[in-house]
């Protein structure tokens, strides 16, 4: 499946086409997710839909969301009326003129209200989980899609220093983790199936990534007061690879047949080398993010196009 689109960022401006392999969605041979993702759940046989089957989750690569295995679905760490128990509304506003702080209000914005979203999508799949049947409807299906996480990789820009990145790059997958166990796979379809029908691994995964978040978003906030932002070019290679580590992490939470659990408490490696790719109709891999190879070509008009090999 291919994305394209232009990512904006903060201080330099890229285009990015992102794109997800044929490989990726198993149709030739790839490089699996290294040591430190998610193992690739082996997904059980489709639940026998219901009236209809929702659509696969909405692409820029997709991703879903958690809950502990006593309450499947219940990313919101069991609120039963509701309530944001783990919002990260109140954040002072630090941004200080030529920071990355200043640079990253918009990510931040995005998280927050991704956040509150992703509360109501889970507590939504929750209602749907019976003791014997599990029942989604079309609305549940669109509620989750809308908490997709999408607008805040749009909002992280290239220019951060390390510490900074990584410190951004953990927050983003909080949220992707907590939207792949929601999305990932094909848990959530629209009908009623059996309850022991469903993967074992659907709705469990993005728990832990939604207790640990509130702390996450204001360590980031902190780092991000007191670093600056520079300025790389659209067609650098730290431009690209702040796009290489957002695709990773979004592969290793939704890709795959993932269903989120993911979290980048560890940098992300980029590695330049070219490699042939062992087919002679395709073109040789430009390096490795995590041990997974890509392909990375940049254009004046169209940005960066990504690739990642991986399942």
């Amino acid at each position: 499946m291919k994305t394209r689109g232009a990512r904006r960022f903060i201080g330099a401006v890229l285009g990015v086409v992102v794109v997800l392999s044929a490989a990726a969605c198993g149709a030739s041979p790839g490089t699996p997710m290294p040591a430190g993702s998610p193992a690739d759940p082996t997904t059980s046989a489709s639940p026998t839909p219901g009236p209809t089957t929702s659509p696969p989750a909405p692409t820029q690569p997709s991703t879903a969301e958690s809950t502990p295995p006593t309450t499947a679905g219940d990313e919101t760490g069991g609120s039963p009326d509701g309530q944001q128990d783990g919002t990260i509304d109140g954040q002072e506003d630090t941004a200080t003129a030529g920071t990355a702080a200043q640079a990253l209000a918009p990510f931040f914005a995005a998280v927050d209200e991704i956040d509150g979203r992703l509360q109501a999508a889970a507590t939504a799949v929750n209602a749907g989980l019976g003791d014997q049947d599990v029942t989604f409807d079309r609305s549940t299906v669109d509620l989750v899609d809308a908490a997709a996480p999408w607008p805040a990789a749009d909002a992280i820009p290239a220019g951060l220093d390390p510490a900074t990145e990584q410190s951004v790059l953990l927050v983003y997958s909080d949220l992707v983790s907590r939207f792949g166990a929601l999305r990932g796979g094909d848990c959530l379809q629209v009908g009623t199936v059996p309850r022991a029908s469903l993967n074992a691994d659907c709705f469990v995964r993005g728990h832990a990534a939604k207790v640990r978040m509130p702390g996450d978003v204001q360590a980031a906030h902190t780092v991000a007061a007191a670093s600056m932002l520079g300025t790389p070019g659209p067609g650098s290679p730290e431009a690209a690879e702040v796009l290489l580590r957002i695709e990773y992490i979004n592969k290793a939470n939704l890709g795959c047949g993932t269903m989120g659990g993911f979290i980048a408490t560890d940098p992300i490696p980029v590695e330049w080398a070219s490699e042939p790719s062992g087919d002679p109709t395709r073109p040789p891999t430009d390096g490795k993010v995590n041990g997974v190879r890509f392909r990375a070509a940049f254009d004046e008009s169209a940005g960066w196009s990504i690739e990642l090999l991986a399942c």
